[in-house]
């Protein structure tokens, strides 16, 4: 005689919602030497506004189904000046604009930071601008740019003040085209990190170095926190996941960490600007 078991309604539905489960709401396991900031599940650890920041799927999502009118910031509740941070992002829409803020301060209201940021966008026209390294409401604005290995220094200018800003790329990192054409669609996840060491700065997007810096300024800052950002303008949705990060006490050796494919620096590789405008074109240092 063979025994018949039945599941009961509730337990089907159970059975049926796990199977469903997305795979996005799987964090992958920490590295070692690594710290998780983000438990899968709540947003406990960071502060922002709440009516565009939320945990979806198991990810971070930054949200919006109207226009935004201010640039807001999720923010790590946690300074670290020297680190190595690892996560994922994806973007479900076509637009959008984002990016990891580190020594980073906040500004009123509403979670406005000012800082470095490292460019975490959807590829779109302006491919230089892709992945870059921007300061977030401050002058220096597009520091290093897709694909360059460059250094920041600051010179006098005729009209004094705080001087002119000044990018000397020494050398580039890889094709522009091929960091770009690396970037996976929606629904997959692009991986992404970002060391930081005294005045060395590397981005990488998935395992291609998309920028090398040197930040020779000596108004650069040297702490400040972290935070994602959420860009004004036209409705968007981003998402982050696997979220973590190392406190480091040198630079490590990345020596075949990464894709690069290193070539010499265009000309002018010695440019400045006198403007915080965004997006202007570098003028030639005389």
């Amino acid at each position: 005689m063979t025994r018949k078991s039945y599941l009961t309604a509730p337990a089907v539905l159970a059975l049926l919602c796990a199977a469903s489960a997305p795979l996005a709401a799987q964090q992958a396991p920490v590295p070692p030497g690594f710290t998780s900031i983000f438990d899968g599940k709540t947003l406990k650890g960071w502060r922002g506004d709440m009516s565009i920041w939320s945990v979806r799927d198991g990810a971070i999502t930054g949200a919006s189904d109207k226009v935004v009118e201010n640039t807001t910031f999720l923010i790590l509740n946690k300074k670290y000046p020297n680190f190595e941070i690892h996560f994922k992002y994806r973007f479900p829409t076509q637009v959008g604009n984002s990016g990891l803020q580190f020594r980073s301060g906040e500004m009123a209201p509403n979670f406005a930071m000012a800082g470095m940021q490292s460019n975490v966008t959807p590829v779109g026209k302006s491919v230089e601008r892709f992945g870059m390294l921007y300061e977030e409401s401050a002058e220096r604005q597009e520091m290093v740019l897709l694909g360059q290995r460059a250094e920041i220094t600051r010179t006098t200018a005729a009209g004094g003040g705080q001087g002119r800003i000044v990018r000397t790329v020494l050398a580039t990192t890889n094709p522009r085209e091929a960091v770009v054409n690396a970037v996976r669609p929606y629904p997959e996840w692009n991986e992404d990190v970002l060391i930081v060491h005294g005045n060395h700065m590397v981005h990488a997007i998935n395992g291609l170095i998309a920028f090398d810096a040197t930040d020779k300024d000596p108004l650069g800052a040297t702490d400040g926190w972290i935070g994602l950002q959420f860009h004004h303008g036209p409705a968007f949705t981003v998402q982050f996941k696997d979220f973590v990060i190392k406190p480091l006490r040198s630079f490590p050796n990345i020596a075949g960490r990464f894709i690069t494919k290193s070539g010499p620096a265009p000309e002018p590789h010695v440019t400045y600007k006198d403007s915080t405008k965004v997006n202007l074109p570098d003028t030639p240092l005389p």
